[in-house]
């Protein structure tokens, strides 16, 4: 029951639900006071622009908000107008629709912003065809009309921008770290009794939740970096959430930090109670960074609930007894696995602890952004210039293939709905221009979502119709699927369109009342507004990913060797920059998201374009790995420090750099032959030889009684070092002979 209310208040205190709460707002407005007029018609018009306008609002730094905001004025007000004059005419109004659909299906060039303009655009055209055809003056009163109500959204959301300008960062960085407590509950699955049988749908999971966390982090980090950077945030507002964010960044470091052979560690430990004991720890760690999520979201300050120094104390005690019933160093090494991961959870705790603290305003005059960090180097500068679309206007681009699938599917529906006489032609094309987008995964995913959504959103509103005519009812209803329709439109689309299919159904009960003939017109306009979308999406220049896959896979080696090296520069004589690293950690969390979700979009496709569907997956699970021994490195590295450097640490790393850009090569051009690195290494033998020296040395000390000495120290260091450099050369063979196989079967 708490869990349930839990979510409920973080979804109350969520981004998705104030943009809901705005938008019903700017919405209803117009309408209510249109119809206090006795004109509820053109109080609709005006709700139109404002809701276009409110669809194509993103956040952003309060000169991209607004320069986004204006532009979407100016591109809808110019669209309503276009359509409004041109209505009449069919032949000119096919053209039309061709033109305007391809041209606003470009904006996807600017990114998320321009493609939700496009959208916004898209929508106002089509919601005009869906009304009877007016003369010049009274088109321009419409346009003009629209434009009101655009304006009053832009209105509404600048002025809410100043009255609270951090709630939209706050609730992003809220989800991050809600998203980051979800991750490390996935990861806490690998401790369970019996999780050995589970691996693949482990792993899965935690790939999944990864590039949830990876995109969330990504969205705080353009909107709360650009800010700081622009200088828009010098409060100590922002300066606790540029603390807040920057930390739990690394907590997301630290947590990749504790990989290791889950396989092994279930083998040796998997009958103990001890591994049990861990995933229930990990899980009070998880509860604790969810607690301060909440708190970021609700602006309060957060307090820890449970005692994590006291739960490790425990859980160190259960260690010392296995460790205590071992007779041997060698049995005792096994031990050392766990050992690390309880240390590393101990690092943790701290940073948890300095993440309650931050929460609280007062604590963080005396803190200081590290001043090694270039904050503006982490966020990437959007192009919105003509280069850019001219750049794109080729078939070689998936966004013009895309701008011209939409163009020509939305003309085949007006063309249909011309020839067989449908009244609400513009119901088939909101489900095209709604359903289609670049890739054929996502628009499938959609069409399935639309579907599901609209029957069970048209059985809604009929039953709500059937049982009762209270005008009053129908509308506390229908307010209330307007804030759930825009409250889940990014988050839960199916459940989004649930709500769409009702409010539309009941408005136009007010508009045109026709009891449950609208229901059913609904129903059947999305049928045949999805099979055109399919089709098209299916035969007209669509965009496989097993296209795009090479590239993704080849930038991730690439970035994961990057990243590798800079973290070997701190167990080497190299200068180690501490902007460099974050930003080469930053980059191979976004091309190891950005691979995922390709993958994950290719298993959406027909089986016949799932091309190295086995091999792509096997891939992504070795890139995750690797990431989470560099991690582990980094972490060491940066808390601990390296006491006792070794020269064999260089030549593994260009070792490794070597073999990092030979499976680069290889991906890039399959036809390649790179020289390959020697299939043994000296160095690592010489750490293997040197390791095995140090486990006599404290087998003497142990023998003669002795404690903690420099000889345990470097012992402890050594073979930290070495397990990860194994690892990660054990996982590179790995990839180059996934890369070898697909080469193989493409031959």
């Amino acid at each position: 029951m708490r869990h349930w209310i839990q979510e409920v208040r973080n979804f109350i205190y969520s981004y998705h639900f104030s943009t809901g709460l705005r938008t019903t707002i700017s919405v209803v407005v117009p309408s209510v006071v249109f119809s206090m007029m006795g004109d509820l018609p053109m109080g609709i018009v005006a709700s139109l622009g404002a809701l276009a306008t409110a669809l194509s609002d993103v956040p952003g730094t309060a000169l991209h908000k607004r320069n986004g905001i204006l532009t979407a004025i100016a591109f809808i007000f110019l669209t309503a107008l276009g359509t409004s004059l041109i209505a009449p005419y069919p032949l000119l109004m096919t053209a039309w629709i061709l033109a305007c659909c391809f041209a606003n299906g470009m904006l996807l060039v600017y990114g998320n912003r321009g493609g939700n303009i496009g959208i916004a655009c898209m929508l106002v055209m089509v919601s005009i065809l869906g009304e009877t055809p007016v003369g010049p003056a009274e088109a321009l009163v419409h346009c003009l009309v629209i434009l009101g109500g655009s304006l009053w959204y832009g209105f509404l959301a600048l002025l809410l921008w100043q009255i609270r300008p951090y709630l939209s960062v706050q609730q992003m960085l809220s989800e991050c770290i809600m998203e980051t407590a979800r991750y490390l509950e996935e990861r806490a699955a690998f401790y369970e009794k019996g999780a050995d049988k589970d691996f693949n749908d482990i792993y899965k999971s935690v790939l999944a939740q990864q590039v949830i966390v990876s995109e969330k982090q990504e969205a705080v980090r353009e909107l709360l970096l650009k800010r700081r950077s622009a200088q828009q945030g010098s409060t100590s507002i922002n300066k606790s959430m540029v603390l807040i964010f920057l930390d739990i960044t690394d907590l997301q470091e630290q947590i990749m930090a504790s990989q290791t052979d889950y396989f092994a560690l279930q083998k040796d430990f998997g009958d103990m109670e001890i591994l049990e004991k861990f995933h229930a720890l990990i899980m009070e760690f998880a509860g604790e960074v969810a607690l301060i999520g909440t708190a970021v979201a609700a602006g309060q300050r957060s307090l820890p609930k449970a005692n994590l120094r006291h739960e490790i104390d425990k859980v160190q005690h259960a260690l010392t007894a296995i460790h205590n019933s071992l007779p041997t160093l060698r049995e005792r090494t096994k031990l050392i696995t766990l050992t690390n991961i309880l240390h590393n959870l101990q690092d943790m705790t701290q940073r948890i602890y300095n993440l309650h603290r931050l929460t609280r305003l007062e604590r963080v005059k005396d803190e200081v952004i590290d001043p090694r960090l270039q904050l503006a180097s982490f966020t990437t500068r959007n192009r919105y210039d003509l280069e850019t679309l001219m750049n794109n206007l080729t078939f070689e681009s998936h966004i013009f293939r895309h701008a011209l699938r939409v163009s020509i599917a939305a003309v085949t529906g007006y063309l249909v709905g011309q020839v067989f006489h449908l009244n609400r032609v513009y119901w088939i094309l909101l489900t095209i221009v709604v359903i289609l987008k670049p890739g054929f995964g996502v628009s499938k995913t959609r069409s399935y979502q639309r579907i599901i959504g609209t029957i069970t959103g048209a059985l809604f509103a009929a039953g709500v119709l059937f049982l009762t005519t209270n005008t009053t009812i129908i509308f506390i209803i229908m307010l209330l699927c307007i804030l759930g329709a825009y409250s889940f439109m990014t988050q839960q689309y199916t459940l989004s369109v649930f709500f769409v299919t009702p409010f539309v159904i009941f408005l136009l009960h007010f508009l045109h009342p026709a009891h449950l003939q609208n229901a059913e017109l609904r129903v059947l306009d999305t049928f045949i507004g999805v099979t055109i979308a399919f089709t098209a999406n299916l035969l007209l220049w669509p965009s496989w990913e097993h296209n795009y896959l090479p590239s993704h896979m080849a930038k991730m080696v690439k970035d994961n060797a990057r990243y590798l090296d800079h973290v070997m520069r701190l167990f080497t004589s190299k200068e180690f920059v501490m902007n460099d690293y974050k930003l080469a950690r930053k980059d191979t969390n976004v091309s190891a998201a950005n691979l995922m979700s390709a993958f994950q979009r290719m298993l959406s496709e027909p089986k016949s374009k799932q091309i190295h569907g086995s091999e792509v997956y096997h891939f992504v699970v070795l890139n995750h790995s690797l990431m989470s021994h560099t991690a582990a490195l980094a972490n060491y590295g940066l808390l601990h420090g390296i006491q006792y450097p070794k020269a064999e640490y260089t030549q593994l790393n260009d070792y490794l750099q070597i073999y990092f850009n030979c499976i680069a090569e290889l991906i890039e051009d399959p036809k390649a032959t790179p020289t390959p690195p020697p299939p043994t290494l000296d160095a690592l033998e010489a750490l293997d030889g040197t390791l095995e020296k140090l486990y006599q040395r404290r087998q003497e000390e142990i023998n003669n009684g002795k404690g903690d000495t420099p000889v345990r120290e470097e012992m402890l260091e050594t073979k930290m070092v070495r397990d990860q450099m194994h690892a990660i050369f054990s996982l590179l063979k790995d990839m180059k002979k996934t890369i070898d196989k697909m080469g193989d079967i493409d031959a």
